[in-house]
């Protein structure tokens, strides 16, 4: 499975793998209500969680995690949409692991100990949420090859050849210099995200899927507000807490 793969790949290169259940520990860390993660666990959200702010603040905590632990070290990503939250970064790669509907259904109903049917049964309804999140919070169709560096196609009994041969791959592709330009960009990511946290959550402004783009020093908010005197308020906390940085707005 990917999972496996990617224990292994993590082992072989030394890099630190992360895991959901490390991404979710990190996400309550930050204050996030550990009760209410089953309702955003790579599902669509409901309704109700769509419009709400425990789902922009569940957002907002997911990215500054998933940016946390790649601005520590090399790590491999499983899940929770870290491809898309990374997919700006120079030396980030993304795979995407699929596997047959006869070889999946085989392996559910085998490790539930289920019936064929309930084991196809479960799989569309997983794929089904898994969809519905990646398109509601990113964006982007998950099962789109063009979204990854590569997608492959498993076989349990070539795992251990897909681990060297991918092994192989990021070891050729890593440069001293591309590490470096992607260390950089990840601060920036996370810098920026902090600011987004700083704003909405510490400082409650109801502005609505507040953005950052720019790069270094020169950075535009955009998003939605209701009035101007709430832009106003955000330039002002930033240029307070970050005075080195040239803030615009197209809120």
């Amino acid at each position: 499975s990917g999972s496996e793969i990617a224990e292994r790949l993590a082992h072989k290169l030394g890099y630190r793998l992360i895991t959901g259940t490390d991404i979710e520990a990190k996400i309550v860390h930050y204050g996030f209500p550990q009760e209410k993660l089953p309702l955003f666990n790579e599902k669509r959200p409901l309704f109700w969680h769509f419009l709400s702010k425990e789902r922009e603040l569940y957002f907002n905590y997911l990215k500054l995690a998933i940016l946390t632990y790649a601005e520590k070290d090399n790590c491999i990503f499983i899940g929770k949409g870290a491809w898309q939250i990374l997919k700006d970064v120079p030396n980030h790669i993304s795979f995407n692991f699929t596997a047959t509907m006869e070889q999946r259904i085989h392996k559910v109903s085998k490790e539930r100990n289920i019936s064929v049917h309930h084991a196809g049964v479960s799989i569309i309804k997983a794929d089904t949420k898994r969809k519905g999140y990646y398109k509601d919070y990113f964006k982007c169709d998950v099962n789109n090859p063009n979204n990854y560096t590569l997608t492959i196609t498993t076989n349990e009994n070539k795992i251990n050849l897909l681990t060297d041969m991918l092994a192989a791959m990021i070891k050729n592709y890593e440069t001293e210099e591309l590490n470096l330009l992607g260390m950089k960009k990840i601060h920036e990511l996370r810098i920026n995200q902090k600011i987004i946290n700083m704003l909405v959550i510490e400082n409650k402004l109801p502005i609505t899927d507040l953005n950052i783009k720019g790069e270094k020093r020169n950075l535009t908010l955009t998003g939605l507000a209701e009035s101007s005197a709430q832009v106003e308020r955000a330039l002002d906390l930033i240029k307070l807490e970050y005075p080195d940085l040239n803030i615009t707005s197209e809120i």
